[in-house]
């Protein structure tokens, strides 16, 4: 088995809670759909390997709760992004039985990484520092900000990924994982972003591309 797979077995194993999804978890319905995109995803990535992760704080509902991957939502799947990494006709599958779901913050990040690719022929890893989908208690149809302990849940899975990928800058978007990662004082290039949401996007969008101008 390669680190890939032995990564997402692991990753699987975690045990939801009430306030917590593992959507890798047998248990819950669309965690083979997102098991096998997170697969090929990554083995894509591994492919094109820039060295760079852009890490998030957790999945949300309308995004990684059903593809799988950070900051990306289905209707990604559905149109023709990045040569060989992500769109349509590269084996990315869609658990929704309607219309693909979309997201706010894949609508956003998903372009900068295209003129990323255009200008550089590679792409950063897309990564969250809590894996696992925080949301109201009998709610899966919503997102709140990961706690502290559900945060270092997830720390052994991001520190796996950046050797796994032999990252060497890793751009935070988000305070929470932008503060969990300072406190770690890993031999890294480490930057913040603005998230894209709440009224975020244009900051977002003014502070990526001025990284990829001075890391790229």
């Amino acid at each position: 088995m390669d680190r890939i797979r032995l990564f997402i077995d692991k990753l699987s194993k975690e045990i939801s809670t009430p306030e917590l999804t593992n959507v890798y978890s047998p248990e819950i319905p669309q965690s083979e759909v997102c098991r096998e995109n997170l697969y090929n995803y990554l083995q894509r990535i591994r492919n094109n390997n820039s060295n760079v992760m852009l890490i998030g704080e957790a999945p949300g509902y309308h995004g990684c709760r059903l593809s799988g991957i950070a900051f990306t939502s289905e209707d990604k799947f559905t149109e023709d992004i990045i040569p060989g990494i992500m769109g349509k006709d590269l084996g990315y599958r869609i658990f929704s039985k309607g219309e693909p779901e979309r997201e706010f913050s894949a609508s956003t990040v998903w372009p900068k990484l295209k003129e990323w690719y255009n200008a550089h022929g590679s792409v950063p890893l897309l990564w969250n520092i809590c894996p696992f989908h925080p949301h109201k208690e009998g709610n899966i149809m919503s997102n709140r900000t990961p706690r502290k302990k559900e945060i270092e849940r997830g720390i052994k899975y991001f520190l796996e990924l950046v050797d796994i990928f032999d990252i060497q800058y890793i751009g935070c978007i988000g305070k929470k994982s932008f503060n969990t990662i300072e406190a770690m004082k890993l031999n890294t290039s480490l930057e913040y972003f603005r998230h894209p949401s709440c009224g975020g996007k244009r900051e977002f969008e003014r502070m990526i591309d001025e990284y990829m101008k001075a890391y790229c």
